[in-house]
């Protein structure tokens, strides 16, 4: 089953999910080429704030991340929208980032990364 599901996670970030730096960068394709993989990062050290591993349950950590994925790409297309400054824009996320990564971690679970 988690081979299934990462297969459909990797075709729906590929394919189905818009590219973040869209309202940023005249050049997008190539800016996330460069820095595409930052939200990889990013949703595997949240995804990890409340997945602990385990032998039968390697899809639950799929599912989650290509949901924390998602939600970070969709939060810096938003705020790319609405903010036109990439400073701003990056402190902004951050912030919630953090924020994720708390609220995650005290309604999924209770490992702790800080």
């Amino acid at each position: 089953m988690y081979k299934t599901i990462s297969l459909i996670s990797f075709l729906i970030r590929q394919f189905l999910l818009p590219n973040p730096f869209i309202n940023m960068f005249e050049n997008a394709e190539f800016i996330n080429l460069l820095f595409g993989g930052i939200f990889i990062l990013l949703a595997y050290i949240l995804t990890g704030s409340w997945y602990v591993s385990k032998k039968d349950y390697y899809f639950i950590g799929s599912i989650g991340f290509l949901l924390n994925y998602s939600l970070l790409t969709f939060l810096f297309l938003g705020l790319s929208y609405v903010i036109s400054n990439i400073t701003i824009v990056c402190i902004i996320f951050m912030i919630i980032y953090c924020i994720l990564c708390i609220v995650e971690r005290k309604v999924l679970g209770d490992k702790i990364i800080f």
